[in-house]
């Protein structure tokens, strides 16, 4: 049974790759996008807002595990309208997205959940994460953004067959 949901950000939720780039002043320009000081501009994907309220509706705890510095993060997501979206976000200045993982386990567990990981879909535009997740974390639910699922309307379809028909695509090369 699948209990959290987990994205990564960068060329995941939004297509700029790399927030932990932008300079302050940041501001929200319209309501899915956020440019800094320097002109440098992100997007979110089309359907991003949808799928995270559609996820939340099936009563599954979301996650992000990002690459990038954490105020960045949390300024960026909350400009969004975001922040709150989230249950838990590891967001550092690292790449192992596996420890972002392990955090937000960690974090789950003391707030009273015990995940499993093969009740954790991750989602991360970079395959190349997946590995050590594997090795480290076990068989966690691991996509491919742009790959694997090509929109957030398939991650939704994803997510809910994750739901009635338990694990797939852990160890696919």
């Amino acid at each position: 049974m699948l209990k959290l949901v987990v994205f990564d950000a960068d060329k995941t939720l939004w297509d700029h790759h790399n927030i932990s780039d932008f300079e302050e002043p940041l501001k929200l320009v319209g309501t899915d996008s956020v440019e800094d000081s320097k002109g440098n501009k992100l997007t979110l994907f089309p359907y991003v807002r949808e799928a995270l309220k559609e996820i939340k509706s099936m009563n599954l705890l979301l996650g992000l595990a990002t690459w990038n510095i954490p105020q960045k993060t949390e300024r960026v997501l909350k400009l969004l309208n975001l922040w709150d979206m989230f249950d838990f976000i590891a967001s550092n200045d690292y790449p192992y997205k596996f420890l972002g993982l392990t955090e937000i386990i960690l974090k789950a567990r003391e707030r009273g959940y015990r995940i499993r990981p093969e009740e954790i879909a991750f989602f991360d535009d970079r395959r190349v994460h997946f590995g050590n997740v594997w090795l480290y974390l076990g068989r966690v639910n691991c996509f491919e953004m742009w790959t694997d699922v090509k929109s957030f309307k398939e991650v939704v379809e994803v997510v809910k067959s994750l739901m009635n028909e338990g694990p797939r695509n852990a160890f696919k090369s």
